[in-house]
């Protein structure tokens, strides 16, 4: 349990207080949701069921297909203006491990202009601010900001919110290996194991949910691999002709991007993927202190310091050699 003295048990509190004056929300997250923005969402609507009230998760676009076990009783929907047209007017949105009003597309029309009915629950340092905002950029995941506001409520989560709130846990902690992995995780994700939680098929649905195409894919993607040492950066591209190959419309690989820093001497890696629309969409990781998030946003991309990503238009041979000579830059800063 948190310190009851503690700035965050304060920033908790106040937040909690929010979900007991509203009556309406619209629970949403981040467009090609990931189980941290799913774990969240559910986790909520666990929540404000305890607390009689009336909610709609309403997201951007459809859930991966790998990730649709989290949501076992399909109380998320995928937004279809007709089908929504009559959601109360006065719900207060609540936006889940994201707080980039374009990540959530068509969801932005039930915000005022005043943003006096939206609230932001991140992980990640908020761009902006406004009285809804609460963004906690030490923890690893919002999932656990959620289980945290169960706790206070003094509910129990059940075996499904328990298993949607761990999975979002290990994803974004990097299975408990990125550095804002706390001793507050690990005692979170003790009590919701408490519910036997099947946590080695968690691990396989989340992990491990490829065919051989995507090795022979990757056979690909890695033969245009190019290591800088001097700069501890690694950079893959994923064009469309690898992905036509295999029949695959999106890329199936998008841990490759992190695979690179196995390596104990690259801190960085980046990844550059064609996309059918003339786009080019980037990946990019890091270790340690390395803020790669700041190269992102300046192609008006975003997330956490060591994870981000932008999508770009342009050239993918061009796009990644101006990219790869700012993240150079960006570690020859450091030294």
């Amino acid at each position: 349990m948190l310190d009851s003295k503690s700035p965050m048990k304060e920033k908790i509190q106040k937040l909690y207080e929010h979900f007991l004056n509203g009556n309406h929300f619209i629970l949403t997250t981040h467009t090609s949701c990931d189980p941290d923005g799913i774990g969240a969402e559910l986790g909520l609507a666990f929540l404000l069921e305890k607390l009689g009230k009336i909610y709609t998760i309403l997201n951007p676009d459809k859930t991966p297909e790998r990730y649709q076990f989290l949501d076992a009783q399909e109380k998320i929907n995928f937004f279809k203006p007709e089908k929504f047209i009559n959601i109360n007017s006065n719900s207060t949105v609540v936006i889940v491990d994201n707080s980039e009003l374009k990540r959530i597309l068509d969801i932005n029309q039930y915000i005022n202009p005043e943003k006096s009915n939206l609230i932001v629950i991140d992980h990640h340092d908020g761009i902006s601010d406004f009285p809804g905002l609460f963004c906690f950029p030490e923890v690893g995941s919002t999932s656990e900001l959620i289980y945290e506001l169960i706790e206070l409520s003094g509910f129990e989560p059940d075996f499904n919110t328990s298993l949607a709130l761990y999975a979002g846990i290990i994803m974004d902690t990097g299975q408990f290996k990125y550095r804002k992995t706390r001793p507050r995780t690990h005692e979170i994700a003790s009590k919701l194991l408490v519910h036997k939680l099947p946590t080695e098929e968690i691990i396989r649905k989340l992990f491990e949910h490829s065919s051989h195409l995507v090795l022979l894919l990757k056979k690909d993607i890695y033969s245009t691999l190019e290591v800088f040492p001097q700069h501890h950066l690694a950079t893959i591209e994923i064009t469309k002709e690898m992905l036509n190959r295999y029949n695959f419309k999106s890329n199936p690989a998008e841990g490759i991007t992190s695979d690179l820093l196995s390596a104990g001497d690259v801190f960085i890696s980046a990844a550059f993927i064609e996309t059918e629309n003339g786009m080019v969409k980037m990946s990019l990781r890091s270790k340690g202190s390395f803020d790669v998030r700041m190269i992102a946003e300046q192609y008006s991309g975003g997330g956490h310091t060591n994870a981000c990503g932008a999508t770009i238009k342009g050239n993918l041979k061009q796009i990644k050699s101006e990219v790869s000579e700012k993240l150079k830059e960006l570690v020859s800063q450091s030294k």
